[in-house]
């Protein structure tokens, strides 16, 4: 039996062997046959990448100023005219951009003076156009061109809204408030609503060191009297300031706030306190 199986075996062996050599040199065949790929070869030099376009200033200047002078056309608001002004603001910094080899160098350096011009006319009006608006608004306000119109707009705020004024006391029924001369000299003043004008006592006119500069006739508690007429440089109640006032030296022992100060405002007294609004003097 050993010995049936050993034959058996071997002649099974060769034959896995042969199968075996013939499939590698199959595989060998085939290798040899399929084609090689060949890599592409790498540019040394490649070509240089395009170069950027360069902006037009002095055609992108023009552009802002036609927009400036378009917008400018129908403006009314100070926004509006802030807009305008923001688009010459664009307009002179692309002019400042035109390179001197642009054909334009020359024509955008004479532009610069026009467009400036420009812009500074726009910014006036967005200042103006804005006092105008407040103005219109709040006819009693008295616009000054020095002031700004976040100024003007405090004032109209504070007209609005008014001062309160405390009462010292009374002084035959009639209140008694602090008011500052001449920056700073405080004194009593009676608030008389059916005052005309402000009238200072004797011992005020003193110690303020006024000018006098004429008489007049002025009716007091003692009947009609001739008066001295004097200047007093400022006179303020709670911040409000008026300046150069006329006022009159009479026989009083307080003085009199009369309507030269307070103008047109609403005045109103209660127990503690006297409320001006709508002045023109805040």
């Amino acid at each position: 039996m050993l010995r049936f199986g050993v034959r058996v075996i071997l002649p099974l062996l060769m034959a896995t062997s042969a199968a075996i050599g013939v499939g590698c040199s199959r595989m060998q065949s085939r290798q040899s046959q399929a084609p090689k790929v060949v890599a592409a070869p790498v540019e040394s030099n490649p070509s240089p990448a395009a170069k950027p376009v360069q902006e037009d200033f002095y055609q992108t200047a023009l552009d802002r100023a036609a927009s400036a002078r378009t917008i400018s056309q129908s403006a009314q608001s100070p926004e509006d005219w802030q807009l305008v002004a923001s688009r010459w603001k664009n307009a002179i910094a692309a002019l400042k951009q035109v390179p001197k080899s642009d054909p334009n160098h020359k024509l955008a350096a004479r532009k610069l003076s026009e467009f400036n011009q420009a812009l500074a006319k726009a910014e006036d009006r967005a200042a103006n156009t804005g006092k105008e608006k407040i103005a219109a608004q709040d006819p009693g306000i008295r616009v000054d061109r020095r002031m700004s119109a976040e100024e003007l707009s405090a004032i109209a705020a504070q007209r609005e809204k008014g001062i309160r004024v405390p009462i010292k006391y009374r002084k035959n029924r009639i209140p008694v408030i602090d008011v500052v001369f001449n920056g700073n000299q405080r004194f009593e003043m009676m608030v008389d609503t059916g005052a005309s004008a402000t009238m200072i006592t004797q011992e005020m006119a003193r110690r303020l060191g006024v000018r006098v500069v004429g008489e007049t006739q002025a009716m007091t508690a003692a009947g009609i009297t001739t008066v001295q007429i004097a200047v007093v440089q400022s006179m303020s109640v709670a911040g409000s300031t008026i300046r150069e006032v006329p006022v009159s030296i009479g026989p009083l022992d307080v003085g009199l706030l009369g309507h030269d100060f307070f103008g047109d405002c609403n005045i109103s007294i209660d127990r503690d306190y006297v409320e001006f609004r709508q002045c023109n003097v805040l």
